[in-house]
């Protein structure tokens, strides 16, 4: 190292000795108040009249009777229903080993109904099931207890009813799961090649009913299906083929009501509720838009319970799902996206009791808090039950057009971006 270096390289250190130089004192701040420390996480419940925008909407018909996962045979007070059906495909040939040969025959024909047993239920003189054949055809989708398809009126409210084809009875009484028998055949107590060979012509046009007779009986039917006996040309023996029924649906009377104001879940048809609202940039001094989400929820207080026969009659599932288009411009075909969060049980007593209900929407404000204003549009979110249509029953909830207190209601547990000022 040269001289003239080593001797500016020491001037330097003796400038900066403790008794040469004296260090600039540091900003002495609180941990208590660091930047950052003091940020409050707010909880704030937005009620639907007070955001930018709120819309809210039931649409029904997503499943009717006819895509239902049951089938009803009442005879209660409150609920007359009977299942409709037709058997299309009954065959005009069967396999024998490895060759298939015409039907010469039907010897005999049984109409099965495997139940529910866990939701039937008889009177204690038991019930009566009889099947009808049907004077007039019927649509699936559109039959209802006054209607064989829309705009044509049966002439006999609940079904036009032809000839008896054959009856049986249900013992009781059903104390039990073990009383209900699981399976209910009701042999047709006419000419079975006659009908059969009609059916199969027409293809099963047009159609039976199954009607129960009992004070208070009611039948939740799994599957109905017809129990040929089919004797083949040439061959001495006799077949046992099963065809289910197809297409099927049962009536009902009172008739769903039509959804009012309210928001309405479940029921046959089956109904949903979709939404959009946008939310303020902030709740009162605290910045909303580019918070820090911790929770968010949409909530729903239940209205009283529907009149029988439409109440639920069990806790059901439900959740809320993405939207992907405008509801109020696509309804009931607006295409949906995921679940939001988990299920929410809707369960009758607490409903009844005015339990609210909340809908996880966490993620979806989250989004909402990252994106640019400028492109955002409305939230939009949809409450399905999961699975639909398993049951005659729903629920309504209080709308946006009702009281403070009962309306909708967004809660956002929130944590405001904290300011880094310098002291």
């Amino acid at each position: 190292m040269s001289e003239s270096r080593f001797k500016a390289l020491a001037a330097v250190a003796l400038a900066c000795a403790p008794t040469a130089c004296t260090e600039d004192t540091l900003v002495a701040v609180n941990a208590e108040e660091a930047p950052g420390v003091s940020t409050p996480t707010i909880e704030a419940v937005l009620d639907a009249a007070t955001l930018p925008t709120w819309r809210d909407t039931t649409y029904w018909g997503f499943m009717v009777p006819g895509t239902a996962a049951f089938r009803l045979a009442s005879d209660r007070e409150d609920l007359q229903a009977r299942p409709l059906g037709r058997f299309s495909t009954i065959p005009d040939s069967v396999f024998v080993g490895t060759v298939r040969v015409a039907i010469d025959s039907f010897t005999s024909a049984t109409i099965r109904f495997s139940l529910d047993t866990a939701r039937t239920t008889t009177p204690d003189e038991g019930a009566e099931v009889a099947i009808w054949s049907l004077t007039r055809s019927f649509d699936a989708d559109q039959a209802t207890w006054l209607e064989a398809r829309r705009d044509e009126p049966w002439t006999t409210p609940g079904g036009d009813l032809g000839e008896l084809l054959g009856v049986d009875s249900l013992g009781a009484p059903i104390d039990s799961l073990a009383d209900v028998p699981g399976q209910l055949d009701i042999p047709l107590d006419v000419d079975s090649d006659s009908l059969l060979t009609a059916w199969r012509d027409s293809e099963g046009e047009p159609g039976f009913a199954a009607v129960v007779s009992g004070a208070e009986s009611e039948l939740r039917i799994a599957t109905i299906s017809l129990v040929m006996e089919a004797v083949p040309e040439g061959i001495d023996t006799v077949l046992t083929l099963v065809r289910g029924v197809s297409p099927s649906t049962f009536i009902f009377d009172p008739l769903t009501p039509e959804p009012t104001t309210r928001l309405r879940l479940a029921g046959l048809p089956s109904a949903r509720y979709y939404l959009d609202f946008t939310l303020p940039d902030s709740v009162g001094i605290a910045e909303l838009k580019g918070a820090i989400i911790n929770e968010a929820a949409l909530e729903f207080r239940p209205a009283a319970a529907p009149q029988d026969p439409f109440a639920l009659a069990e806790t059901i599932s439900s959740s809320a799902v993405r939207l992907l288009a405008d509801p109020f411009v696509y309804g009931e075909k607006t295409p949906i996206g995921g679940l939001l969060g988990g299920p929410v049980d809707l369960d009758p007593e607490s409903l009844a009791e005015g339990i609210v209900l909340q809908y996880d929407i966490t993620e979806l404000i989250r989004v909402w808090t990252r994106a640019g204003s400028d492109s955002l549009p409305p939230i939009r979110v949809g409450i399905v039950p999961i699975p639909e249509n398993r049951q005659l029953g729903f629920w309504e909830m209080f709308s946006a057009e009702d009281g403070p207190g009962v309306r909708p209601a967004v809660r956002i547990l929130f944590t405001p971006n904290p300011s880094f000022l310098l002291p």
